[in-house]
């Protein structure tokens, strides 16, 4: 251990970053949460162009989804990086360099003119957008002062619930009124903007660095274990989960993955990803109502569209519209809550949270197909107000007491977490609705077959109208499959509403945050609130 320590030496920055004012101020958070909201859109801004894309390439549907598995797989592996990679090079540096990397892979996913090519790029493109999130995080921190650094994390949370809403409505109307490359060429002029602005607000300034020696064995466990978890997540609802050697496989290679990762971790003097973040109360508390908050909320955000498209018609474009109402709370509740939170307990915040999440679970648990748009629009609007809560008390409550060197391994750390558990409930949530579905189809078949009387006077009207009897039972199938993927659909928001009630008593197992001044988030520059 002691030879290993001496290999890491401290290289100062040029000049340390410092809050900025004014209009200055005003254009470095323009630029930061440009890139967070851009690095978190195009995580799901492919999903309702694959079948699109699939036709072009002349590939399967399963082939296509391989577009969005290999960047997630790349963007998984990554982010927990940011912390060692940032005392390694600077956040600045690093921050620049992936925001360059990903609009250059961001051009050439629009470029590519073949499925392996794109499927290239897109790897390029998750593994350098892994430190965007986290960094934008903390330089967001860095150029605020110490009593506005709770706004700066409000709004840099809202850019990250805000990216994964607006990123199948973006998809789905560039597909529709472009052409496919445009999701991920419209990134190029984002991406130069946001280069050329914090290269200039931030020339000469970066945070201190240190040459550590590399984890290479923590590297490639790291790479094993979560690749194998996500390739687990991405592909199991295709190939029916446990059923098939291939899943079987690399859920153990996960397992093992995880299992050698934290044993090394905690034994090596310079980790790859500092798992001892977990020695803190409050960031481990804090990360596991995180997690398990932000699966649910990101199931049904993945769920309520496809069941919009499948089963009610609605187009892509509209079934993001009538999910994007969702983030209009967090962006109006965004400017009063760093002060709110600033100066009151922000367990107490992150319980409002939870308890709008519960309500609206269970006002969703009571919807039939008769529902309609506004309705529907209505529920997501409900929801916003537990968007609008939930990141930034529990960020503040993670990251309260933590070394401010700590605070981008921290941020990226619970990032990857929070993202990996999106990626696990939803596809738990994808498995609980088929099968719940088959389990409601089989009831109501029953429940039809004992109508005797109003059955045959059913077909009677719809051979009457003109149907065939191979008609008549199609109409009526089809019916019992929408009804049944509805009752199923309301069975994962009770599930729901029982999950978040979890995580509200998680939330109040963290310490007290200390009152204002004091309980400001700490800053990556070195000056503690």
């Amino acid at each position: 251990m002691g030879a290993a320590s001496t290999t890491a030496a401290s290289v100062p920055a040029k000049q340390a970053l410092v809050p900025l004012e004014g209009g200055t101020r005003t254009l470095a958070t323009l630029s930061l949460g440009l890139a967070s909201f851009m690095a978190v859109v195009d995580i799901t801004i492919a999903n309702v162009s694959v079948p699109t894309i699939s036709g072009n390439l002349g590939i399967s549907s399963d082939e296509g989804e391989w577009i969005i598995t290999s960047f997630a797989i790349a963007n998984a592996i990554c982010i927990p990086l940011t912390g060692w990679l940032s005392r390694r090079f600077g956040q600045v540096r690093l921050f620049l360099a992936a925001i360059t990397a990903f609009t250059i892979a961001s051009v050439l996913c629009g470029l590519a003119g073949s499925f392996e090519s794109l499927l290239a790029c897109r790897i390029l493109q998750g593994a350098v957008a892994g430190p965007i999130v986290p960094l934008s995080q903390a330089l967001l921190v860095a150029v605020f002062p110490k009593e506005k650094q709770a706004l700066a994390v409000a709004m840099w949370a809202m850019t990250n619930m805000a990216g994964p809403v607006a990123g199948p409505l973006l998809g789905g109307w560039l597909t529709d009124t472009f052409t496919w490359p445009w999701i991920f060429l419209v990134n190029a002029p984002v991406g130069l903007f946001v280069v050329l602005s914090t290269a200039t607000l931030l020339r000469g300034r970066d945070t201190p660095t240190l040459k550590l020696p590399i984890d290479l064995p923590g590297l490639s466990l790291l790479a094993l274990a979560v690749g194998s978890l996500q390739l687990t997540l991405d592909r199991g609802r295709t190939l029916d989960w446990f059923a098939s050697n291939f899943i079987c496989a690399s859920a153990a290679v996960a397992l093992l993955g995880f299992i050698a990762l934290v044993v090394w971790e905690l034994r090596t003097p310079h980790p790859i990803i500092d798992l001892r973040l977990f020695k803190q109360r409050n960031f481990a508390v804090g990360t596991a109502a995180v997690a398990l908050g932000f699966g649910f909320y990101f199931a049904a955000l993945v769920l309520t569209p496809l069941w919009l498209q499948t089963d009610m018609g609605y187009s892509s474009t509209w079934a993001g519209l009538v999910t994007s109402p969702m983030g209009l709370f967090g962006i109006a509740l965004a400017p009063f809550l760093g002060q709110w939170v600033r100066k009151t307990d922000a367990r107490r915040f992150a319980s409002i949270a939870f308890l709008a999440w519960i309500a609206v679970a269970l006002w969703r648990a009571t919807m039939t197909t008769a529902v309609d748009a506004g309705t529907v629009a209505l529920i997501c609007l409900a929801q916003g107000i537990g968007i609008g809560f939930f990141l930034t008390p529990l960020v503040s409550l993670s990251l309260a007491g933590l070394a401010p060197e700590k605070i981008a391994a921290a941020s990226g750390l619970q990032t990857a977490i929070r993202m990996m558990s999106g990626s696990l409930v939803a596809s738990m949530a994808g498995t609980f609705w088929e099968h719940r579905a088959r389990f409601h189809q089989s009831h109501l078949a029953d429940t039809l077959t004992g109508w005797g009387q109003q059955s045959a006077a059913m077909v009677g009207k719809l051979t009457a109208a003109g149907l065939s009897p191979e008609q008549t039972w199609a109409v009526i199938s089809r019916q019992r499959d929408i009804q049944a993927r509805m009752l199923s659909l309301n069975d994962f928001f009770v599930l729901s509403a029982f999950a978040f009630a979890v995580a509200l008593a998680i939330v109040w197992f963290a310490r007290a945050p200390a009152k204002a001044p004091a309980a400001t988030v700490p800053t990556a520059t070195g000056a503690k609130p």
